[in-house]
């Protein structure tokens, strides 16, 4: 018996005009047809989506923002004279010393490298010359640790939350005046953020592999040179590797102390090379007067000085139209640090169960916690200056994005706008003050030097009351009188005061003695700025009777 063959379709003129789709599927067999090409990203995304846009591009805003107007924006500090001049016995062969005598009152990585720059690029002329040529090597030292912040919040919270801390750091007023100055914080900041983004580097390694070890190494020099610095920068580098030791939230805690086995040994041939060349009793003298006044003893300058007539009170009140944002990132950022570390709860979870992301996020909560810890100290008990939160800014700054990151992570849309919304009004706030800054003048110590080199005379007599102009003035016979007898006793001819200076108590100039000048001198130079308030110089002839 033959089985039933169902009779074949009828095909007609009008089945063969309709679509196969009018078909089912299984009597019309096809094959199948190949997906049109997916066009791939446009060329401005591959291009922000780069491995190194964003890095070139944070190192290119935060050198912009350092170079621009760099010898008007921020007037020479006292300081700087004395670093340029140690630069120059560097570079000459006279080794880190000042007028003659050996200097040890800090580290000599700074100073050496400052020296090197002199060789390097052939920098030479007076002080003034040398130390603005200086400050071209500085703001890259400054852009350089901005582009390490991004690297280093990048591998905690990606890419975005990266922008936002390396943005801040690059912009900050307070950042921004550090790393324009030819001082010691900005090459301690970047030896320090060195340290931290290696330290991440080795966590995330295969642990116990050649390549963790290789991190962890640099991790140690670079600790060591942060030791070899700043004694200020190193105490909080200790403490946060001491952090790192005691926790074990990051690396092991052998590891942690083999970091700072290589930082102690960097920092001991430091000091073997300052002693064999200075003397070990002139590095002993000036780093235990350096101890005194780390713990307070021994109070010659800052605001807990009793000869300053300032007190860190006041001067916040005076720069909160500049660094307004600065004081919030600080408290903000010192408390995000504590609630980072609450959030993760480490001492729970142990090392094992942190992801990468976490233990770089344990870290720079610790980092936060030791600066923090030790400005805090500084600023009831210690020795406190004004530069010193710039030790601080920069983990806080870090802290800060983090927390904020993960607490909008989990929140609504609404809360992600504000968070937005937020950070866009503190960047912009900060870029005012920088245009503020940038566009005006506080250069009265460049001005004074220009005036200098046309109206003094080589035999002229100049008492100098605000300390600065005596190692800058190339011109006249230089002295430090502060009053009317000494003036007349030695037939001065000009008069050199900073009025703030003299409030601030930083002046050899006393309150009586600036009215008895504004009263019965001459005044014929005079430069106003934040950082001096008027500058002024008096012609005091007809008082003292000298005639030149």
């Amino acid at each position: 018996m033959r089985a039933a063959v169902a009779n074949p379709p009828v095909v007609t003129e009008r089945s063969l005009l309709e679509p196969l789709s009018a078909e089912p599927e299984a009597s019309l067999p096809s094959e199948p047809r190949p997906a049109p090409p997916h066009p791939g990203p446009s060329f401005p995304r591959r291009v922000v989506n780069s491995r190194w846009f964003w890095p070139i591009t944070i190192g290119l805003v935060a050198l912009s923002d350092r170079l621009v107007a760099l010898s008007t924006s921020y007037d020479i500090f006292i300081d700087e004279i004395t670093y340029t001049n140690i630069a120059i016995n560097v570079a000459h062969g006279h080794g880190v010393t000042l007028y003659g005598r050996p200097f040890a009152l800090h580290p000599p990585a700074a100073l050496g490298l400052y020296g090197l720059a002199i060789v390097v690029f052939g920098l030479h002329g007076s002080t003034e010359t040398v130390l603005f040529a200086l400050r071209h090597v500085v703001i890259v030292l400054g852009a350089a640790t901005c582009v390490l912040t991004w690297l280093l919040v990048d591998r905690a919270a990606g890419r975005s939350v990266a922008v936002i801390a390396a943005l801040i750091a690059a912009i900050d007023p307070l950042v921004v005046s550090y790393d324009s100055r030819v001082m010691l914080e900005a090459p301690s900041q970047l030896a320090m953020v060195t340290m931290v983004l290696l330290l991440a580097m080795a966590a995330n390694a295969q642990p116990g592999s050649a390549a963790r070890w290789r991190w962890l190494v640099g991790a140690g020099v670079a600790a060591g040179a942060v030791l070899s610095t700043k004694e200020t920068f190193g105490l909080v580098a200790g403490l946060a590797l001491l952090g790192l030791l005691a926790s074990g939230w990051v690396v092991a805690r052998r590891e942690a102390l083999a970091v700072m086995g290589i930082a102690v040994l960097g920092y001991g041939v430091t000091v073997v090379s300052v002693g064999l060349t200075s003397g070990f009793g002139v590095w002993w003298g000036a780093q235990w007067g350096g101890v005194l006044r780390l713990v307070g003893t021994k109070q010659i300058s800052g605001f807990n000085s009793p000869q300053v007539h300032v007190s860190l009170v006041s001067r916040i009140l005076a720069n909160g139209s500049t660094l307004a944002l600065t004081y919030v990132i600080l408290g903000f950022g010192s408390v995000a640090a504590l609630g980072l570390l609450w959030r993760m709860r480490p001492w729970d979870r142990g090392r094992a169960e942190l992801d990468h992301g976490d233990r770089i996020t344990a870290l720079c909560a610790v980092w936060t916690v030791a600066a923090a810890a030790y400005l805090a100290y500084a600023t009831f008990f210690g020795t406190l200056e004004e530069q010193m939160y710039y030790i601080l800014l920069l983990p806080c700054a870090v802290s800060a994005c983090l927390w904020s990151a993960g607490f909008v992570k989990v929140r609504s849309f609404r809360w992600r706008v504000l968070g937005v919304a937020v950070v866009s009004v503190g960047l912009l706030f900060d870029s005012v003050v920088w245009f503020n800054v940038h566009t005006g003048h506080d250069d009265e110590y460049r001005r004074l030097l220009s005036w200098e080199s046309v109206h003094v005379p080589p035999t002229a007599v100049v008492a100098c009351t605000e300390l600065t102009s005596q190692f800058l003035l190339t011109r006249g016979i230089i002295g430090q009188w502060s009053t009317v007898p000494e003036l007349k006793a030695h037939h001065v001819d000009y008069v050199i005061l900073g009025t703030s200076l003299v409030q601030q108590g930083y002046s050899l100039a006393s309150p009586p003695f600036q009215r008895y000048l504004e009263q019965h001198a001459r005044l014929v130079f005079e430069a106003n700025g934040k950082s001096d308030g008027s500058l002024r110089v008096y012609d005091v002839r007809p008082i003292t009777g000298a005639s030149r």
